[in-house]
Protein backbone atom coordinates (compact mmCIF):
# COMPACT_ATOMS: atom_id res chain seq x y z
CA UNK A 1 0.00 0.00 0.00
CA UNK A 2 2.75 2.45 0.82
CA UNK A 3 4.23 2.10 -3.07
CA UNK A 4 0.39 2.94 -4.35
CA UNK A 5 0.72 5.96 -2.38
CA UNK A 6 4.55 7.09 -3.50
CA UNK A 7 3.23 5.99 -6.81
CA UNK A 8 0.39 8.51 -6.76
CA UNK A 9 2.21 11.25 -5.08
CA UNK A 10 5.52 11.03 -8.12
CA UNK A 11 3.73 10.18 -10.83
CA UNK A 12 1.89 12.09 -8.10
CA UNK A 13 3.22 17.69 -11.31
CA UNK A 14 3.64 27.00 -24.62
CA UNK A 15 2.64 30.66 -26.70
CA UNK A 16 -0.06 32.22 -26.57
CA UNK A 17 -2.25 35.47 -27.85
CA UNK A 18 -3.73 36.38 -25.03
CA UNK A 19 -2.72 37.68 -21.37
CA UNK A 20 -2.07 34.96 -19.34
CA UNK A 21 -2.23 34.15 -15.26
CA UNK A 22 1.40 34.22 -14.17
CA UNK A 23 0.94 34.52 -10.34
CA UNK A 24 -1.59 32.81 -7.81
CA UNK A 25 -2.88 30.43 -6.05
CA UNK A 26 -5.23 26.98 -6.58
CA UNK A 27 -7.16 25.03 -4.95
CA UNK A 28 -8.23 21.26 -6.07
CA UNK A 29 -10.48 18.91 -4.55
CA UNK A 30 -9.48 15.08 -4.56
CA UNK A 31 -11.74 12.48 -4.87
CA UNK A 32 -10.67 8.89 -4.92
CA UNK A 33 -12.93 4.95 -5.83
CA UNK A 34 -11.88 2.04 -7.07
CA UNK A 35 -14.18 -1.63 -7.81
CA UNK A 36 -11.32 -3.15 -6.16
CA UNK A 37 -12.43 -4.74 -2.40
CA UNK A 38 -8.98 -4.71 -1.54
CA UNK A 39 -8.76 -1.34 -2.00
CA UNK A 40 -11.60 0.00 -0.25
CA UNK A 41 -9.30 0.94 2.80
CA UNK A 42 -6.87 2.73 0.79
CA UNK A 43 -9.50 4.50 -0.52
CA UNK A 44 -11.07 5.39 2.50
CA UNK A 45 -7.74 6.66 3.90
CA UNK A 46 -7.42 8.89 1.19
CA UNK A 47 -10.98 10.91 1.42
CA UNK A 48 -10.20 14.34 2.75
CA UNK A 49 -7.45 15.12 0.26
CA UNK A 50 -6.53 18.18 -0.85
CA UNK A 51 -4.01 19.75 -3.19
CA UNK A 52 -2.86 23.38 -3.62
CA UNK A 53 -0.05 25.31 -5.91
CA UNK A 54 0.89 28.18 -5.63
CA UNK A 55 3.07 30.06 -8.42
CA UNK A 56 4.87 33.36 -9.08
CA UNK A 57 8.00 33.96 -12.50
CA UNK A 58 9.87 30.53 -11.91
CA UNK A 59 8.51 29.61 -8.47
CA UNK A 60 5.87 26.74 -8.02
CA UNK A 61 4.80 25.25 -4.87
CA UNK A 62 2.54 22.15 -4.59
CA UNK A 63 1.18 21.30 -1.26
CA UNK A 64 -0.29 17.54 -1.39
CA UNK A 65 -2.58 16.18 1.31
CA UNK A 66 -3.00 12.25 1.25
CA UNK A 67 -5.76 12.12 3.47
CA UNK A 68 -4.63 10.80 6.65
CA UNK A 69 -1.53 8.99 5.34
CA UNK A 70 1.12 12.27 4.45
CA UNK A 71 1.42 15.70 3.27
CA UNK A 72 3.97 16.45 0.74
CA UNK A 73 5.06 19.69 -0.63
CA UNK A 74 7.28 20.64 -3.61
CA UNK A 75 8.73 23.88 -3.96
CA UNK A 76 10.67 24.61 -7.31
CA UNK A 77 12.91 27.02 -9.03
CA UNK A 78 12.78 26.69 -12.58
CA UNK A 79 15.64 29.26 -13.03
CA UNK A 80 17.79 27.03 -11.38
CA UNK A 81 16.48 23.80 -11.30
CA UNK A 82 16.35 23.57 -7.13
CA UNK A 83 14.08 21.63 -5.93
CA UNK A 84 12.96 20.96 -2.30
CA UNK A 85 10.77 18.07 -1.08
CA UNK A 86 8.80 17.56 2.16
CA UNK A 87 7.28 14.64 3.01
CA UNK A 88 5.31 14.19 6.74
CA UNK A 89 3.14 11.18 7.48
CA UNK A 90 3.49 7.89 8.30
CA UNK A 91 7.28 7.95 7.06
CA UNK A 92 8.17 10.42 9.70
CA UNK A 93 9.23 14.01 8.20
CA UNK A 94 11.63 13.65 5.55
CA UNK A 95 13.45 16.32 3.03
CA UNK A 96 15.23 15.51 -0.04
CA UNK A 97 16.97 18.17 -2.28
CA UNK A 98 17.94 18.08 -5.59
CA UNK A 99 18.00 19.76 -8.43
CA UNK A 100 16.06 18.72 -11.88
CA UNK A 101 18.58 19.90 -14.22
CA UNK A 102 21.71 17.52 -12.38
CA UNK A 103 18.85 14.44 -12.51
CA UNK A 104 17.43 14.72 -15.99
CA UNK A 105 21.39 13.74 -16.78
CA UNK A 106 21.30 10.69 -15.03
CA UNK A 107 19.94 8.27 -16.58
CA UNK A 108 18.90 6.05 -13.14
CA UNK A 109 17.25 8.78 -11.07
CA UNK A 110 15.39 10.32 -14.49
CA UNK A 111 13.54 6.98 -15.21
CA UNK A 112 10.78 8.97 -17.72
CA UNK A 113 8.02 6.82 -18.58
CA UNK A 114 7.58 6.77 -21.80
CA UNK A 115 3.81 8.17 -22.95
CA UNK A 116 1.85 8.82 -25.40
CA UNK A 117 0.02 12.37 -25.56
CA UNK A 118 -3.04 12.35 -27.83
CA UNK A 119 -4.25 16.08 -27.90
CA UNK A 120 -8.03 16.52 -28.59
CA UNK A 121 -10.78 19.62 -29.87
CA UNK A 122 -13.19 18.80 -26.65
CA UNK A 123 -13.47 21.58 -24.13
CA UNK A 124 -15.52 22.55 -21.33
CA UNK A 125 -15.09 25.77 -18.59
CA UNK A 126 -13.84 24.62 -15.38
CA UNK A 127 -13.98 27.61 -12.67
CA UNK A 128 -14.27 30.36 -15.76
CA UNK A 129 -11.17 28.77 -17.41
CA UNK A 130 -11.96 26.94 -20.94
CA UNK A 131 -10.10 23.85 -20.81
CA UNK A 132 -8.98 21.35 -23.63
CA UNK A 133 -9.38 17.67 -23.36
CA UNK A 134 -5.93 15.57 -23.34
CA UNK A 135 -5.13 11.88 -23.19
CA UNK A 136 -1.94 10.40 -22.03
CA UNK A 137 -1.28 6.87 -22.27
CA UNK A 138 2.05 5.22 -20.93
CA UNK A 139 3.72 2.09 -21.95
CA UNK A 140 1.34 -0.10 -19.49
CA UNK A 141 -1.32 1.17 -21.61
CA UNK A 142 -3.13 2.84 -18.89
CA UNK A 143 -4.86 5.99 -19.89
CA UNK A 144 -4.95 9.37 -17.63
CA UNK A 145 -7.15 12.01 -18.79
CA UNK A 146 -6.21 15.90 -18.41
CA UNK A 147 -7.82 18.95 -19.19
CA UNK A 148 -5.99 21.96 -19.16
CA UNK A 149 -6.30 25.69 -20.18
CA UNK A 150 -3.73 27.50 -21.46
CA UNK A 151 -5.25 31.31 -20.13
CA UNK A 152 -2.44 29.79 -16.78
CA UNK A 153 1.11 29.69 -16.95
CA UNK A 154 2.98 28.24 -14.23
CA UNK A 155 6.84 26.76 -13.86
CA UNK A 156 6.52 22.76 -14.31
CA UNK A 157 9.80 21.92 -13.89
CA UNK A 158 10.63 19.94 -10.79
CA UNK A 159 6.23 19.35 -10.16
CA UNK A 160 5.96 15.60 -11.09
CA UNK A 161 1.79 16.66 -11.29
CA UNK A 162 2.67 18.88 -13.58
CA UNK A 163 2.94 16.98 -16.57
CA UNK A 164 5.28 19.01 -19.11
CA UNK A 165 4.09 16.53 -21.72
CA UNK A 166 0.88 18.80 -21.44
CA UNK A 167 0.24 22.11 -22.63
CA UNK A 168 -0.51 24.79 -20.31
CA UNK A 169 -1.98 23.99 -17.38
CA UNK A 170 -4.16 21.15 -15.73
CA UNK A 171 -7.45 22.24 -14.29
CA UNK A 172 -8.60 18.19 -13.70
CA UNK A 173 -6.85 15.27 -14.04
CA UNK A 174 -7.90 11.86 -13.50
CA UNK A 175 -5.60 8.69 -12.92
CA UNK A 176 -5.76 5.29 -12.40
CA UNK A 177 -2.86 3.60 -10.26
CA UNK A 178 -2.86 0.32 -8.58
CA UNK A 179 -6.60 -0.21 -9.07
CA UNK A 180 -7.37 2.87 -7.86
CA UNK A 181 -9.30 5.92 -9.84
CA UNK A 182 -7.79 9.29 -8.41
CA UNK A 183 -9.30 12.59 -9.49
CA UNK A 184 -8.27 16.08 -9.00
CA UNK A 185 -10.52 19.04 -10.10
CA UNK A 186 -9.89 23.14 -9.67
CA UNK A 187 -12.24 24.83 -7.49
CA UNK A 188 -10.99 27.78 -6.62
CA UNK A 189 -8.07 30.38 -8.85
CA UNK A 190 -6.45 33.16 -6.93
CA UNK A 191 -5.05 36.16 -9.21
CA UNK A 192 -2.74 37.06 -6.74
CA UNK A 193 -0.63 35.92 -4.33
CA UNK A 194 -1.29 37.21 -0.80
CA UNK A 195 1.39 37.69 2.37
CA UNK A 196 5.31 37.30 1.41
CA UNK A 197 5.86 35.36 -1.38
CA UNK A 198 9.39 34.77 0.02
CA UNK A 199 7.97 31.92 2.23
CA UNK A 200 6.22 30.34 0.57
CA UNK A 201 8.96 29.67 -2.00
CA UNK A 202 11.93 29.44 0.62
CA UNK A 203 14.01 26.37 -0.43
CA UNK A 204 15.42 26.04 3.90
CA UNK A 205 14.64 23.00 5.35
CA UNK A 206 12.56 23.48 8.37
CA UNK A 207 13.48 21.63 12.03
CA UNK A 208 12.52 18.40 12.78
CA UNK A 209 12.65 17.24 9.18
CA UNK A 210 15.27 14.45 8.48
CA UNK A 211 17.06 14.97 4.68
CA UNK A 212 17.72 11.78 2.35
CA UNK A 213 18.60 11.91 -1.05
CA UNK A 214 16.56 11.39 -4.08
CA UNK A 215 18.24 7.96 -4.68
CA UNK A 216 17.87 7.08 -1.29
CA UNK A 217 14.24 8.00 -1.40
CA UNK A 218 13.93 5.68 -4.70
CA UNK A 219 15.67 2.71 -2.85
CA UNK A 220 12.95 3.09 0.21
CA UNK A 221 10.45 2.19 -2.68
CA UNK A 222 10.68 4.19 -5.59
CA UNK A 223 13.13 2.02 -7.44
CA UNK A 224 12.01 0.49 -10.76
CA UNK A 225 8.80 2.71 -11.00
Amino acid sequence: MKKIFLTLTLSLFTCVLFAQLKEGHVAYKIETSTDNPDMQMAVGMMQGSTMEVYFKDKFTRGEFKMGTMMTMTTVSNETTGDVLMLMSGMMGQTAIKSNSNETAKDTVLNKKPNVDVTLTNETKVIEGYTCKKALMTDDEGTVSTFWYTEEISAAKKGQSYLSEDIPGFPMQFEMNKGGMKMTMTVTKVDTKLSGKTSDLFNMTIPDGYTEMSLEQMKQMGMGGM
